[in-house]
């Protein structure tokens, strides 16, 4: 079988340099000058980054059986997340998978547009004599709260853990570029933020999940179903490591993800978008800046994409940013257009996976839609915003696609802009 193009790089460590300097670029250049297979090298390592959607379905869904999380980003990840539905493979992925999706369905939340009310009046009343915000900080932190009533009914203080889970998220992308890293050999080698945010996670969440085992009254959240799951499935209970790796998981992708997704939602609907579809001003942010922005699996048996030839234990890459703007299934794929989720707009099977693709699709797609497309409702009944001139809008790769700095925006009340 022949073997894909790609770029050569230098003789030890291929590609890496260029990667880990300019990670969107690189690849983006890559799928231009090659194609929709190409052989990347990263020193010891061979992937091949796929970017067609028929190519997407083969690994993620048709021929997902040889594609598995035994990698590295997965690896690195585990760290903090121990054997979850984020870095889990096998039989530990399969029995979180089955006991927490049944939490994740739309019924178990009813009640959510009350738990969003009662942290964005705050934010509103607060915007009101604001002048100007950073709609990064103000997304962060607002979904982060939402994320931590909804998980777990606390009044825990959303920037404590919001500064331990940003420790974790760039200490772990650090490590997955990091050819060789003293972590890899033992846990005691981590570095000693990245320690003390585990630590301070750690604290939060076990001390939660102690607490919530010892009383009868429990609320109806995610952590209280969490709880009893086991009982339907008429298995052992989950552990309290189990427990906390799946709410260590919940919450790592949970709000960074959608808080990262709404900031760029209001940044472009403030250029004359802002009385569409909410849900269509979501679903057109999260195509251009989807918060996963690169999934990696691992090819178990030597395997065939488009004629080339996928070696075992070769890693494969899909970019939902670059599928998103591969103009062969997205006109003028730059633009920011809700109308394009319009009901009755035809769209390319699987040229669009924000939330993944197959078996481990995302089990939080209900929720974070239904909170994202609540808080711009909310937002937009009320305010009107104006980005501030002179910003450079950036983003930032990393184990989720943040923005590179602050994003300020004017907000002024939509009566007074009609005035």
């Amino acid at each position: 079988m022949k073997r894909a193009p790609g770029p050569n790089g230098n003789l030890i460590w291929g590609s890496l340099s260029e990667f880990k300097a300019d990670s969107l670029g690189f690849l983006s250049d890559a799928v231009r000058d090659h194609g929709d297979i190409v052989r990347l090298r990263f020193g010891p390592v061979t992937a091949h980054l796929v970017n067609c959607p028929a190519h997407v379905e083969h690994v993620l869904s048709r021929n997902a059986a040889n594609y598995d999380k035994n990698t590295r980003s997965a690896g690195r990840i585990a760290a903090t997340t121990g054997d979850s539905l984020l870095s889990g493979n096998h039989n530990a992925w399969k029995r979180h998978r089955r006991l927490i999706q049944p939490v994740f369905q739309p019924r178990c939340f009813d009640d959510i547009g009350t738990v969003i009310d009662t942290l964005v009046d705050p934010m509103l009343a607060r915007w009101k004599n604001a002048g100007t915000i950073d709609i990064v900080d103000e997304m962060m932190q607002l979904v982060i709260a939402v994320a931590i009533k909804v998980l777990f009914s606390s009044d825990i203080d959303p920037q404590r853990i919001n500064l331990a889970l940003e420790t974790v998220l760039a200490d772990t992308w650090r490590r997955i570029e990091a050819p060789v890293d003293a972590s890899m050999l033992s846990a005691r080698f981590h570095r000693s933020q990245f320690k003390s945010a585990v630590a301070t996670i750690d604290d939060i969440v076990i001390d939660l999940i102690q607490s919530r085992r010892k009383t009868c009254k429990r609320p109806d959240d995610v952590l209280t179903r969490l709880l009893a799951a086991h009982e339907l499935e008429g298995e052992a209970g989950l552990t309290d490591q189990e427990l906390r790796d799946a709410a260590v998981t919940l919450l790592l992708a949970g709000h960074e993800t959608t808080a990262n997704a709404l900031s760029w939602a209001f940044i472009h609907a403030s250029n004359g978008f802002d009385s569409a579809d909410p849900a269509n001003i979501f679903a057109e942010a999260i195509r251009l800046y989807p918060s996963i922005w690169v999934i990696e699996r691992r090819a178990i048996q030597s395997d065939k994409i488009g004629g080339f030839h996928i070696p075992s234990g070769s890693s494969v890459l899909i970019s939902p940013y670059l599928l998103h703007r591969h103009d062969g299934y997205w006109p003028d794929p730059e633009r920011f257009d809700p109308s394009r989720f319009d009901g009755d707009r035809p769209r390319a099977r699987h040229a669009y996976l924000p939330f993944g693709l197959g078996k481990h699709r995302c089990v939080g797609l209900y929720l974070a839609n239904t909170i994202a497309t609540k808080i711009i409702e909310r937002v937009f009944a009320q305010f009107c915003l104006t980005l501030c001139p002179g910003q450079l809008l950036e983003t930032q790769p990393g184990i989720t696609l943040r923005h590179m700095a602050p994003v300020r925006m004017q907000v002024e009340t939509r009566y007074k802009k009609h005035l």
